[in-house]
């Protein structure tokens, strides 16, 4: 009985360390992917592209972006929700993971449920842009002519229920003016119509014209933060300006729900090493980098469908 006692105990002591083994020991083995629901160029695609390269120094293992646009990021989206739950297959979403539920009558996954949150990755306001020939210098001045009725004052967006839009839905709403919403399929065409002249007005991130408003092509009138922007200082907050409107995009690194949580541990810990790294926002000018607890960005996230679900539905907005 003892020789069979002390075999048992012997095997054990072998044993105990291959089961005490953590799924992050050799987390990453092979290549891992990351889904940007957006076509190549915009600010998630290049963010997504400086994450892949430098997860790929550290870890020796390939790192790459597949762009799958489409159906207000839900194609893209959906991919993601059906992937093994292993931790090499991520995806970095917007405001638009939020706004999608109250948008569209049924979508192929539920986007609390069937998500493991990793990282909040960064954040950046949202500024109104004008063409010079709006005879507006700022926000206030917008609403007196919007309330006289002098000008027409339609205004572009990144698309229907996207967080530019719902800026200026917001500020309609809490100033009474006549905004008229013109759909465009991605903020990139409706910039180029606000250069040209032909759109007088954009709900635009400060990334996306910050050169123009710089090189004077284009007037800032108010910016979504709760207070002045470090990179745009100069720009007054729609709340300072009497619209109490303060909103945010949001970009954060998601993986399929089920996802074991030391691989989630070790991404979340990549996550906050990567968006330290000196010189990692000059290729995001105007966006700050940041970062949360799986936890705090799910909480986040909850807190986002519960605010955006209601006023789309008062405001009657529908997905394309």
């Amino acid at each position: 009985m003892r020789a069979l006692l002390a075999f048992a105990l012997a095997a054990f002591a072998l044993l105990a360390p291959a089961s005490a083994q953590s799924p992050a020991d050799k987390y990453p083995e092979r290549q891992i992917r990351i889904i940007v629901p957006y076509p190549p160029g915009g600010s998630v695609d290049v963010l997504g592209r400086l994450l892949a390269q430098r997860m790929q120094e550290n870890w020796g293992q390939s790192v790459i972006v597949e762009n799958r646009p489409g159906a207000g990021t839900m194609i893209g989206t959906a991919a993601a929700a059906k992937s093994e739950p292993d931790g090499y297959t991520l995806i970095i979403v917007v405001s638009g993971h939020t706004t999608n539920p109250a948008l569209y009558a049924s979508m192929q996954y539920d986007g609390i449920r069937d998500f493991q949150p990793v990282a909040l990755l960064a954040r950046t306001p949202v500024v109104l842009y004008a063409h010079p020939s709006v005879p507006a210098k700022d926000a206030k001045e917008l609403v007196a002519l919007g309330k006289a009725k002098t000008h027409t004052l339609n205004f572009g967006s990144a698309g229907v229920g996207s967080m530019t839009h719902l800026t200026g839905e917001l500020i309609k709403a809490q100033t009474g003016i006549d905004m008229l919403h013109i759909v465009y399929r991605g903020g990139t065409p409706a910039m180029n119509d606000l250069l040209a002249g032909h759109l007088p007005l954009q709900f635009a991130t400060v990334a996306q014209a910050l050169p123009q408003y710089k090189a004077g092509q284009l007037r800032a009138l108010g910016i979504s933060s709760a207070e002045r922007y470090a990179s745009v200082p100069e720009i007054p907050t729609f709340r300072e300006q009497g619209i109490d409107v303060v909103t945010t995009e949001w970009y954060g690194l998601l993986a399929p729900a089920g996802t074991p949580r030391p691989v989630v541990d070790k991404l979340n810990a990549e996550m906050k090493r990567i968006v330290a790294l000196p010189g990692m926002g000059d290729r995001l000018a105007a966006i700050e980098l940041t970062h949360s607890t799986p936890e705090e960005l799910g909480a986040f996230i909850k807190a986002e469908t519960e605010r955006w679900g209601p006023v789309i539905r008062r405001l009657g907005l529908k997905g394309e």
